[in-house]
């Protein structure tokens, strides 16, 4: 039976084969947007030995660094299309781009030919396909809305964990060789997300139609949400984040080659795998002691984790225990945001506010791992304390305006389920 949550009079499944197919579709977007995009360690290395010989670190930098603006960039059309009933639509040109972007990533053999494909054509692809993947649970969870987020967001987990180790296997030359790896990838994503397809209805009415010419009184940034303190504060926080949080995603293939590490090109799955638990378990937590309670923990340990970094990197014995902690401690910030971002405000805008959101963010997915790069230096010996102090300093002081956010939100308390 539905249950009554804070929207008013809108009652919501919290679970049935039909929500629980939908977080199904759900994972399966996930898996192939974000889990992807967490991959793209492996294509640096892989650019840096290869094809783009005479780039740097922060030259290849850039291509997934566009991949993750689109991510979160997107969200500022993708959620907003979700409130006013444009879902199918968008979704359908979403997948479009996602499929045709990776078939032609298999002919690219020049630096300009990745950055539209690879950095433009899937970023934007991701985008579309992830923002409105992870909007739709909204019309069938409130009080079980974490847990159903960690599930979805376990998708990106598993994407990265099985994709890099795809990649590094399927692209050797002894193998099938670069290109038609990637075209293993498009059949795969065309699979899954002919699945998601016919998996993710919503449910809910639009808050204002499309239709008949409603499309130009449609505005996709409302900044009277800004005016509410604690979600402007959280927003800004989550930015500054995403500035620091996937610098050893990145470059954790170019950190193990460079210091002769067993296993070279497993560790960013290692690192994947991790955050599995990073995503699903801190959901069941936060459904019971409030999402923002929940996330502050686990982003104050990753602040310290990507400080000592550097450290880490140079034996195995160090590199087992961070691969594995940071993994869980920055998994729950892909699964959480959303549903922190529901706790300030109704489900009716929760699509627009988490596109706001994300296109905030999208400013330190575009800067943030390029900056780490070119700190970090084009050719060894890298300089491995610059780049970690940067996205160390990012992370925490993102952290301390989510924890500024949390006060205003409690209005001044230190106790409270939020």
């Amino acid at each position: 039976m539905a249950k009554e949550t804070g929207d008013g009079q809108v009652y919501f499944p919290e679970g049935g084969h039909r929500a629980w197919l939908t977080i199904a579709g759900s994972w399966c977007c996930s898996f192939i947007t974000f889990g992807l995009a967490n991959s793209f360690g492996v294509y640096q290395e892989y650019y840096a030995r290869n094809f783009l010989l005479d780039k740097s670190s922060s030259q290849i930098a850039w291509i997934g660094a566009f991949q993750y603006a689109g991510i979160f960039s997107s969200g500022i059309f993708a959620g907003r299309a979700f409130d006013v009933g444009m879902y199918r639509p968008l979704l359908t040109i979403g997948m479009v781009i996602l499929i045709i972007s990776q078939f032609l990533l298999s002919l690219c053999r020049e630096y300009y030919q990745f950055f539209l494909a690879q950095g433009v054509g899937l970023g934007l692809g991701f985008g579309i396909v992830f923002n409105l993947s992870v909007a739709v649970p909204s019309h069938w969870f409130s009080k079980r809305r974490a847990t159903a987020m960690g599930i979805l967001a376990s998708g990106s987990s598993a994407g990265g964990i099985c994709l890099p180790i795809m990649l590094t296997k399927l692209q050797d030359p002894s193998s099938i060789g670069y290109a038609w790896a990637q075209r293993v990838v498009g059949f795969l994503a065309l699979a899954l997300l002919l699945f998601a397809w016919f998996t993710m209805p919503t449910r809910l009415p639009p808050t204002q139609s499309y239709k008949n010419g409603g499309w130009r009184r449609i505005s996709f940034f409302e900044l009277q949400h800004f005016k509410q303190p604690a979600y402007a504060c959280f927003v800004l926080g989550a930015m500054l984040i995403l500035f620091g949080l996937y610098t050893p995603f990145t470059y954790m293939d170019v950190a193990t080659r460079t210091y002769d590490i067993p296993a070279s090109g497993y560790w960013l799955s290692v690192l994947n795998a991790g955050s599995v638990f990073g995503r699903v378990l801190p959901g069941f937590v936060a459904d019971r002691f409030g999402r923002m309670n929940t996330i502050l923990p686990h982003l104050i340990m990753s602040s310290i984790l990507v400080f000592v970094f550097p450290l880490a990197i140079k034996s195995l014995a160090g590199l087992i225990p961070f691969a594995i902690l940071y993994g869980y401690s920055s998994g729950c910030y892909v699964s959480l945001i959303p549903s922190a971002i529901g706790q300030l405000g109704s489900t009716s805008t929760f699509g627009t506010r988490l596109g706001m959101c994300f296109f905030v963010c999208s400013l330190g997915g575009l800067f943030g791992t390029p900056a780490s790069g070119a700190l970090l230096g084009s050719a060894a010996p890298f300089d491995w304390w610059a780049s970690a102090g940067f996205a160390g300093a990012c992370v925490t002081a993102g952290t301390l305006l989510m924890i500024v956010s949390r006060t205003l939100a409690l209005k001044g308390r230190v106790k409270g389920r939020i």
